[in-house]
């Protein structure tokens, strides 16, 4: 904890002599500043895989969420490939959600999320069970999405052994983990790998996620290049590190905005966010469209100030922290539409 006071002591001091840079003059002036000193540090898309991930592993303990005290933890493996972090709070209601950490499927772990996870557990005061799983270039493409689903169905099983209901359990995650959500929807609907989903999650809450890795000339996807957390080079690399066969890129399993609409039709009902400052944008709104076109009840809700990767910084920006807590308002509202919405009607939310 001393390191850890020292290091984000450090960090502030270093934000405040770079100052804010001019690269984007719309974003929330606290995440502007954090982009002018990332701009300091090495290109991320230059880092090797270990460098990244202590990276991405220290800068969530410096900006993120502080530690919720109320929230108990317990982890639990589920074989060699798979552990879980199961999170309770002290007035837990009957919802649970299945989370992915997101990371390009290249980066991240229970440790980076862990705080983000408390959080969602103390303010709903559901259950929240945090997901491990095998990452690339060690284990490539479809290594994270097979884990996904065994994990799924292993947490399923478990909720409904202890006499809970399955209708309560939704499925959810940011960038790579919410494609990793939306893959456990959709190998339910039709099945490409090697395992299935035993049951269709009743619920999907997907904060600004992956979900084309053939996109290369969207507008987003050419705006934000450069001076960000997450860049689109940055993500060709995660494509390409994740599923380096360019042929398979296009497959749904590995693409899921690429899915037929016959898939779409059977999906539960949705949150997506999106961020602006982010080149994932255009496929998280256009996701929310096919949805929306197939007639799956969506919650769309986009932040306009703020970047890819922000719910890692709502220990340190207030703009970050806000789009967090309305984030998780937003799994209320869906709740209540897995419910009771009948296909084919949509509640939109627009920014406040």
């Amino acid at each position: 904890m001393m390191f850890e006071g020292i290091m984000k002591g450090l960090a502030k001091v270093l934000v405040s002599v770079h100052g804010p840079s001019s690269a984007w003059l719309g974003m929330d002036r606290d995440m502007r500043k954090l982009m002018s000193l990332f701009q300091r540090i090495p290109a991320p898309d230059q880092q090797s895989p270990q460098k990244l991930r202590r990276s991405y592993r220290l800068s969530t303990s410096l900006w993120s969420l502080p530690v919720h005290p109320s929230v108990t933890v317990r982890d639990e493996v589920v074989n060699e490939d798979i552990t879980l972090r199961w999170y309770e709070s002290a007035r837990e209601n009957d919802q649970c959600l299945v989370y992915f950490h997101g990371g390009g499927m290249m980066i991240g772990d229970l440790q980076t999320h862990d705080r983000f996870c408390r959080w969602v557990a103390n303010r709903r005061g559901m259950t929240v069970v945090a997901v491990d799983y095998r990452l690339a270039p060690e284990h490539p493409f479809p290594a994270g999405a097979e884990d996904a689903i065994k994990a799924w169905n292993y947490i399923a099983n478990s909720w409904s052994n202890a006499g809970k209901e399955l209708k309560n359990l939704g499925i959810g995650g940011d960038s790579a983990g919410g494609y990793l959500a939306t893959m456990v929807c959709q190998q339910f609907a039709r099945s490409g790998l090697s395992v299935k989903p035993d049951i269709m999650p009743a619920w999907q809450w997907l904060i600004y996620p992956v979900t084309d890795c053939t996109d290369r000339s969207s507008e987003a996807w050419g705006t934000y290049s450069h001076d960000l957390v997450l860049t689109s080079q940055l993500m060709n690399r995660f494509h390409d590190n994740y599923v380096p066969n360019v042929e398979q890129q296009s497959l749904p399993e590995a693409s899921p905005g690429l899915a037929s609409d016959e898939v779409f039709t059977q999906l539960p009902p949705a949150i997506v966010i999106t961020a602006e400052y982010d080149p994932l944008r255009d496929q998280g709104l256009a996701y929310a469209r096919k949805l929306r076109s197939a007639g799956v009840a969506v919650v769309s809700h986009h932040e306009p100030k703020l970047p890819h990767g922000y719910i890692s910084f709502g220990g340190y920006s207030d703009g970050a922290l806000r789009g967090i807590e309305k984030a998780i308002s937003l799994i209320d509202v869906i709740c209540l539409q897995a419910r009771r919405t009948m296909p084919g009607q949509v509640d939109k939310v627009v920014p406040e």
